[in-house]
């Protein structure tokens, strides 16, 4: 199709017939960030005078893209994730007649470097047991307590957590069923990222069972959500949002809490990051992603198959080998020697240094 045979769609209805074209497809978390992505892009066509989509074209993608790099702090990870938006939603501008055939392949990817592909930095194991030292003494069975508990275990999302109903934590045989409550249900409103794919029943510890124990039954606000339904975590008013879960693990991790002290050189009566409302401020804070890849490479560290461990953080085996295994080979070499000392005796070593003579 030609320009001439377009029909003219300004980018503000644009972006409104695509997200409305998309309401039903996209999780709620999804929406908002197409909306930003391509509220920045709607925002630069109105800046440069582009006020008919018909007009959008190779050149016009590539000023956007330049744009876009110079005028933000993005990397190029991030950059490449708005971009591919922006190319679904110039294909949806396509099949509608508003951009011209062809223009969705001319979205000018940028190269993305190895070590940006993957954010390797994980806790350090020294603040994630002090965390946990400290919390458990000052906030035993709190909800953020349990909460940081949880995720370090087993290493679940974010939404994962926020998910759980107080039904789905079962007392006696000591697991948590996750349950994929999509939006728009009027009993539902808590999806999991892979959709029903991600249900599944997590067993869990002795001690984070007496954990949650122990907060439903001394701590635990006596609330319900928007539908009714009575979450396992609550605030006064209901449901923690993943906003107020964020916050409140930028003010749990933050050294000077469960330390006392900064490893970043300041002065705590100076820092300003002492102050909750600063948390985030705090280079050595952490949210609860950082915390999810701790817990999977220790569980790899204590010997749990990845086949296994795919099932219970509900990811990959390849996606746990890209994004989430990133301990060193040293480090995987120590775990596979005790693997081996464990399974096989020939690999096991004599206490003066020597391995054993199984022969």
């Amino acid at each position: 199709m030609t320009k001439d045979d377009l029909e003219p769609l300004s980018p503000e209805d644009a972006l409104d017939w695509y997200l409305e074209h998309r309401r039903d497809d996209l999780r709620t978390a999804t929406r908002r960030k197409h909306r930003s992505a391509l509220g920045t892009f709607v925002d630069w066509t109105g800046s440069v005078g582009i006020d008919d989509m018909n007009d959008v074209g190779g050149r016009q993608l590539m000023e956007f893209k330049t744009w876009r790099k110079t005028e933000s702090d993005l990397t190029s990870v991030s950059l490449n994730g708005n971009l591919a938006i922006l190319q679904r939603f110039l294909r949806f501008c396509e099949n509608v007649d508003a951009v011209a055939e062809g223009v969705v392949d001319r979205v000018p990817l940028p190269n993305v470097p190895p070590e940006e592909e993957v954010n390797e930095w994980v806790p350090a194991d020294e603040a994630v047991e002090g965390i946990r030292s400290y919390f458990r003494q000052f906030e035993y069975a709190s909800r953020r307590q349990v909460m940081f508990e949880l995720i370090a275990e087993v290493g679940l999302r974010l939404g994962a957590v926020r998910a759980i109903d107080i039904e789905d934590f079962d007392r006696e045989e000591m697991t948590i069923r996750l349950w994929h409550r999509p939006e728009g249900a009027e009993t539902h409103g808590t999806p999991l990222k892979n959709g029903r794919d991600g249900e599944r029943i997590i067993n869990i510890s002795e001690q984070l069972h007496g954990f949650i124990v122990d907060y439903i039954d001394h701590n635990r606000a006596g609330t319900t959500d928007q539908y009714g339904r009575e979450p396992l975590f609550t605030t006064s008013s209901g449901r923690p949002s993943t906003a107020t879960i964020r916050r409140d693990f930028y003010k749990m991790t933050r050294p000077c809490v469960y330390s006392g002290e900064c490893p970043h050189g300041r002065e705590l009566s100076d820092c300003e990051a002492t102050k909750n409302r600063n948390a985030a401020d705090c280079p050595g804070r952490f949210s609860t992603h950082p915390l999810r890849k701790w817990a999977i490479m220790n569980q790899l560290d204590a010997g749990v198959p990845k086949e296994l461990l795919s099932d219970r953080v509900d990811v990959s085996v390849p996606v746990l080998d890209k994004h989430y295994d990133q301990r060193t080979e040293e480090r995987k070499s120590r775990r596979r020697r005790e693997a081996l000392e464990e399974t096989m005796e020939e690999y096991v070593v004599a206490d003066g240094g020597q391995q054993v003579d199984t022969e």
